[in-house]
């Protein structure tokens, strides 16, 4: 039997590289002190609370945000009831919380450090990537997995991904299951092991159950793999199927949180009302009539609810009667409101990283110079927005041109899909509010399907081994 042919220098040499980029990103940005994370605007306590724990602020309400600066330190204390939301980020956030208990227990301190969830999250990215790109080397895919280490390296560990890892924000559990659902499919397209089918079902149903927004996101990408072709069927069953194990718990866990549910529910149908619906309605007084809108709620069309005095219901009385069935009808059966509705998305699409604070013990800072981010080369321009949007369109378009193989087409329309599903949920879900911020995985779906090219031109720079020899 011949000996195993082992990869050329050059290729070793270059997944040696791009795996150092990716480490030294990912280290620099979770191991600086003082703490880079992104700033909780509140929501972080519906995630953390199902832990029993909030930042370690001696005399602040533990529920209170912080939205101009992240905070270090967390401690096990009391919290409202009926606040607590299930999400797939428990993966994470519990072994961390139980670690806690179990030290405190043996009597280490009550206060700990955020940083330690940032960097087992970290580990977990680096064991994802890790796991794909050895696949594809024994698939004997070099430019694959030279492809999918760039896109790692620069998206991945971009800080507009890591700035959540340090945090409770269910967007940390949304791009972990993301990079997981696209890893999967992105190796099982190559040859749909059971273990590569396994881990694309896995992602799946791990971002069904990261955010209610993403309840159906699965059930779509699976979809546009099923649309692929024969050859993509199998990996497009294993993602649905993920998907629909996901559907159920994310359902109960939207139960589960009973009030804060109902709470959630009638903002976003407020928002969706206030900041898309009115605005760009060619016959605002049928919304006002369907709706029974007051006055007093119609003089707050363009802005949220955030700018009401006091709860939406006292200002819309009849805000918690509204169904998003209703509410989305009334705007896509206006033709013309709804092409300037679309017109939003990319006008909110960026800036990638939030306005929010993003440095311990700042005001507002943004990330220091030395921790390079696409965030900050994006902008907030739209045009550059809707070019994301458009990118993997195109990609998709000039695979089909060049004749490419079933599998890159599949991708393609895999993150052409990914990007508009999430871009139009989130419009559709909470109107301009927050938009960027929602939609955040609509640019990591958009930049993932930059591997299509990519891996056909590192192919090219360092091909394969030839495959080893049969004995005879």
């Amino acid at each position: 039997m011949s000996p195993p042919v082992r990869s050329p220098l050059r290729l070793r040499l270059l997944l040696s590289l791009l795996a150092l980029i990716a480490m030294v990103r990912g280290l620099a940005l979770v191991g600086h002190d003082p703490l880079l994370a992104l700033a909780n605007n509140y929501d972080q306590i519906r995630y953390s609370s199902c832990l029993d724990l909030a930042p370690w602020r001696p005399g602040v309400p533990p529920d209170r945000g912080n939205p101009q600066a992240p905070l270090a330190r967390y401690a096990f204390q009391p919290l409202p009831a009926g606040t607590c939301v299930w999400t797939s980020d428990l993966v994470f956030t519990a072994p961390v919380a139980l670690a806690w208990r179990l030290g405190e227990a043996l009597g280490a301190r009550a206060v700990h450090s955020i940083r330690r969830l940032g960097e087992w999250r970290l580990l977990g990215w680096w064991l994802v990537a890790a796991w794909a790109t050895c696949a594809f080397l024994r698939e004997r895919r070099a430019g694959h997995a030279l492809a999918y280490l760039a896109l790692f390296a620069l998206v991945a560990m971009d800080p507009a991904n890591l700035l959540y890892l340090p945090t409770f924000y269910a967007e940390a559990a949304a791009a972990f299951a993301a990079l997981v659902c696209i890893s999967g499919i992105a190796v099982a397209l190559v040859r749909p092991t059971r273990v590569a089918l396994g881990v694309a079902a896995l992602g799946a149903a791990l971002l069904a159950t990261a955010k209610f927004q993403h309840l159906v996101l699965p059930l779509l990408l699976g979809g546009a793999l099923f649309a692929a072709g024969a050859a993509a069927r199998r990996v497009a069953f294993a993602v649905v199927a993920g998907g629909l194990v996901g559907l159920p718990l994310q359902l109960a866990g939207m139960q589960h949180a009973t009030r804060m549910a109902h709470s959630i529910g009638v903002v976003n149908r407020a928002d969706f009302l206030l900041t898309v619906l009115l605005p760009e309605s060619d016959d605002r007084a049928r919304v006002v009539a369907r709706l029974g809108l007051e006055p007093a709620c119609v003089a707050y069309a363009g802005r949220s609810v955030y700018a009401m005095p006091g709860p939406v219901e006292q200002t819309c009385t009849h805000a918690d009667r509204w169904s998003r069935a209703e509410l989305w009808w009334l705007l896509v059966s206006d033709p013309p409101a709804l092409a300037r509705a679309l017109a939003h998305v990319p006008r909110l699409l960026l800036p990638w990283i939030p306005g929010l604070g993003q440095v311990e013990g700042g005001h507002y800072a943004p990330l220091p110079s030395t921790i390079p981010s696409l965030g900050a080369a994006f902008g907030a321009r739209p045009a550059l927005a809707l070019a994301l949007l458009l990118l993997p369109w195109l990609v998709l378009a000039g695979a089909a041109a060049a004749r490419a193989p079933t599998s890159a087409r599949a991708f393609a329309l895999t993150c052409a899909s990914g990007s508009s599903a999430v871009a139009l949920t989130a419009l559709f879900g909470d109107g301009d509010v927050e938009l960027a911020k929602h939609a955040h995985l609509a640019v990591d779906f958009s930049l993932a399907s930059l591997g299509v090219p990519l891996a056909a031109l590192a192919a090219r720079i360092a091909p394969a081994p030839p495959p080893a020899e049969r004995p005879a």
